[in-house]
């Protein structure tokens, strides 16, 4: 009897410690009230909607997308968004003219946003920047 009576115990402490660790983690886990949805997509509004000129080849706006919206990650593994940037998305054409939209974090500052938009501007290949617009609205660019 000796046996049955250390297993129960054991199966009785291991369920005692499984419950407790599951009600720990449900206790601290965000609430669902504090869990934003943001919604993204082309019928989304953007912050800025970036439209190339006709004929800039893929390679150009991969520069673009790397040099001007992103920052190369310190340890050479790839590229991450510049800071105030949240959102970054590859549109489709609109009269022959590729496109990205950039939606800025809630907490961007102004200097933040005015750097990015000078950038964006300053580039040779950027043909129309659009400011606070859904892509999908935009049907025609001249």
């Amino acid at each position: 009897m000796q046996p049955f009576h250390n297993r129960t115990i054991l199966a009785f402490v291991f369920i005692l410690l499984v419950t407790s660790l599951s009600a720990a983690c449900i206790q601290h886990a965000p609430s669902y009230e504090s869990d934003k949805m943001i919604p993204v997509g082309p019928e989304v509004k953007a912050s800025l909607v970036i439209y190339f000129k006709v004929g800039v080849a893929d390679e150009q706006i991969d520069d673009f997308w790397h040099n001007v919206l992103s920052r190369p990650h310190p340890q050479g593994r790839g590229y991450y968004h510049r800071t105030g940037v949240s959102e970054t998305m590859r549109l489709l054409p609109v009269q022959g003219h590729e496109g990205i939209a950039i939606t800025f974090s809630e907490d961007a500052t102004q200097g933040q946003r005015y750097e990015v938009k000078q950038d964006i501007n300053s580039s040779p290949i950027v043909y129309k920047v659009l400011e606070n617009v859904a892509p999908n609205d935009v049907k025609k660019l001249d």
